[in-house]
Order: structure tokens, then C-alpha cells, then sequence
């Protein structure tokens, strides 16, 4: 798979290494975790910006939609992936603030992931950003 660089926001310890672990399996091994708001906004900022971030929009404390409101007013990200089940209110106010800053949203993915679905995600990001401009 093309290298790829991936953040995960995932609080619990169990699901972050699991999401982890799902993404070296399909050859992505370039790939940010953080356990809180705060570590994810310190990785970015040592690291640059990402192709891809994942987490749960619903956060208890509000850090999954803040991170996706950093994400797209600072375009450190040219995607994301939504997990858990998200509120259509939530979904409504996320996905223009995503489009306006040229965000994509790839998706969103039930916990626990399935693999499966994940790397049909990760292959729709490659194929558009492989497909030429103006197709």
C-alpha cells in the first residue's frame, strides 16, 4: 500500500492497539496514536499534517469534534474516518464544516472494526488520490 500517513484518537488502550495493529496489516506503518486531544494536537504539530485521521466524533469532553474542527480549520488532514455510531445532528454540522476546508470524509466504521471495511476505505482514499484531476 502507499505510504500513508494515519492519526488515530482512540482513548481506549485496547481499540487504539487494535486500530494500530489493523493498519500495519495492510502496509501502513507510518502511523500517529494518541490517547487524548492534547497528544493528538502535540503529534501533529511534531509531525506535520496527515493524510488520514480517525476517531470517534462523540469523545466524552468534546476531544473527537475538536480535533475535527483543528483538523479542518488547519488542514492537517486531507481526510477522515468517523468511528462509533454518530448522532445525524452531529453528522449534519460535521460534514460541511469537513467540506468547506477540503476535507473528505472517507467513512464511518462501527466498533470493533472490521478489517475489512477498513482497507475499502483506505483503498477509496488511494484511488482518488490517484485518479487524475478533472476525471
Amino acid at each position: 500500500m502507499r505510504s500513508l500517513k494515519v492519526l488515530i484518537l482512540e482513548p481506549n488502550p485496547f481499540q487504539l492497539m487494535a486500530l494500530h495493529q489493523m493498519l500495519n496489516a495492510v502496509g501502513i506503518y507510518d502511523v500517529l496514536t494518541a490517547p487524548s486531544l492534547a497528544a493528538a494536537l502535540s503529534s501533529l504539530e511534531y509531525r506535520g499534517a496527515v493524510d488520514i485521521a480517525i476517531c470517534d466524533p462523540q469523545l466524552k469532553g468534546g476531544d473527537g469534534l475538536a480535533l475535527m474542527q483543528h483538523l479542518a480549520a488547519r488542514q492537517q488532514a486531507r481526510a477522515v474516518i468517523l468511528l462509533g455510531t454518530v448522532a445525524a445532528s452531529l453528522l449534519n454540522d460535521l460534514e460541511p464544516l469537513l467540506d468547506e476546508h477540503g476535507v473528505r470524509l472517507l467513512g464511518r466504521l462501527q466498533t470493533p472494526v472490521s478489517a475489512v471495511l477498513m482497507r475499502g476505505l483506505l483503498d477509496s482514499y488511494l484511488s482518488a488520490a490517484a485518479a487524475p484531476l478533472g476525471v
